[in-house]
């Protein structure tokens, strides 16, 4: 059996010199290079870097990074470390590798029910082999895998923010969750080879939230019964940067001593959208809500940081069961048939487990890739331009994409003169920058993004 693992399998090399430099150099005098020297040869290093964090100044561990290998993990676990934005994350591609034969995460389940559990997970995995059989594209069939199935990736933190993510995995939310408990407690036994005392020092000044214990229950009625539905997803912008976006955008730019301005002249924002640094577009925001997004294309969606963006808990999806239908599947009859009876099945196991003392932190491994819930975005105008010329890409997840070009319609609709610039990278630079990937269509997107969408 692969087992569930941490690792920290690299750290930065000056490792607590480091830390202690940066401790030092804000009430010592000298050089940055020679308080390093001076902290090379320091003893004291340690307890330095125990008194600066204790009296709340983290920002000194900043200096030190670890990268971590999360080992055969369920991929709910990696939904919950990338949720921690100050990070870098290279996961193993749903799109493009076979899931066939990844396993899944089996948790401390009651005895009467570890059988039950163990052909239930199999027979969806054996309904996306079969889906891969009759041709269907990886990127659709990976909408049958459980949330069970084994995730392996990498992270890249520094170290204020795995002790913060340490500590929430054994006392914040991720507490209520056997399997994050675990790997938490063992980063957190690896963290004190390099610092003996900071993940205690984190989880005194640490406050626990009660309030994610409820996430893993939702109200059920004595009546209730799950039925899987099929849904598409629906955009709706919520808020959209005003009309006078432009004025906004002039005003910054001739502050910032970019150009200067002719009053009696039309603003270009070009210029602004194709720049290597167009900051003035950070004053402009947008909101939207995608409703019944599955949890497949919800991955693509969190991977753009630099934005506000509320995602509940996946055992809501459990609960909520909508489905999304790819047009692969759909044209395809026995690929579309045993495509609905697995939601079918899963919702019905997953009702007569709960019912049988399914442990409620063990819902979540019931929600599939495929499962939907309804998510709402705050992003800046340069994150908006960002994601843009990625998720409108034809090379973009189609689900993702679909969504983006229905923002961006209404996007445009709000401000035109702004957002009729926005696009795929090769309709706002003239470049496409995925090389042998490209799709070879440049001007036939530039020509239809030139136009109303």
């Amino acid at each position: 059996m692969n087992l569930a693992s941490a690792k920290i399998i690299a750290s930065s090399t000056a490792g607590d010199t480091a830390v202690a430099s940066a401790a030092r150099i804000s009430t010592t005098q000298g050089s940055a290079l020679e308080i390093y020297e001076k902290s090379c040869e320091k003893e004291n290093n340690g307890s330095l870097i125990e008194k600066v964090v204790g009296s709340g100044h983290t920002s000194t561990l900043e200096h030190q990074f670890f990268t971590v290998a999360f080992d055969n993990v369920s991929v709910c676990t990696e939904e919950f470390v990338i949720e921690f934005r100050l990070g870098s994350y290279t996961v193993k591609s749903r799109r493009y590798v076979d899931f066939t034969n990844a396993g899944f995460y089996i948790p401390a389940l009651p005895a009467e029910l570890l059988a039950d559990y163990r052909q239930h997970m199999q027979s969806l995995f054996d309904a996306y082999a079969r889906l891969l059989e009759l041709d269907i594209p990886k990127e659709d069939a990976r909408y049958l895998l459980p949330y069970c199935f084994r995730s392996n990736f990498y992270c890249t933190m520094n170290a204020r923010e795995l002790l913060y993510m340490v500590t929430v995995m054994c006392k914040g939310r991720g507490r209520f969750y056997p399997e994050l408990k675990m790997l938490g407690e063992s980063l957190k036994m690896q963290l004190r080879d390099y610092f003996p005392n900071l993940p205690e020092l984190f989880e005194a000044r640490f406050r626990a939230d009660e309030s994610e214990a409820f996430a893993r229950y939702a109200p059920v009625q004595p009546d209730w019964h799950i039925v899987p539905k099929a849904e598409t997803a629906e955009v709706e912008l919520r808020f959209a940067p005003p009309q006078h976006s432009l004025d906004i955008l002039m005003e910054a730019q001739v502050f910032n001593g970019m150009f200067a301005a002719d009053p009696e002249g039309p603003y270009e924002a070009f210029d602004l959208i194709t720049s290597e640094r167009p900051r003035e577009l950070e004053l402009i925001h947008a909101q939207f809500e995608i409703r019944n997004l599955s949890l497949a294309a919800i991955t693509h969606l969190v991977r753009h940081r630099i934005q506000t963006v509320l995602v509940p808990h996946i055992t809501a999806a459990v609960y909520k069961q909508n489905y999304v239908l790819p047009e692969t599947i759909r044209q395809n009859a026995e690929a579309c048939a045993l495509y609905q009876q697995a939601f079918e099945k899963n919702a019905a196991a997953f009702e007569k487990m709960r019912s049988s003392g399914l442990p409620a932190e063990d819902a979540q491994y019931f929600a599939l890739a495929g499962n939907q819930l309804d998510v709402i975005c705050d992003m800046n105008g340069r994150e908006l331009l960002h994601f843009m010329k990625l998720r409108t890409c034809n090379r973009a997840q189609w689900e993702i994409r679909s969504c983006a070009i229905e923002l961006l319609r209404q996007l445009r609709a709000e401000s035109p003169a702004l957002f009729s610039m926005f696009g795929p990278s090769c309709f706002v630079s003239g470049k496409c920058p995925e090389g042998r990937l490209s799709c070879g269509k440049a001007k036939e997107m530039q020509a239809l993004f030139s136009d109303a969408l």
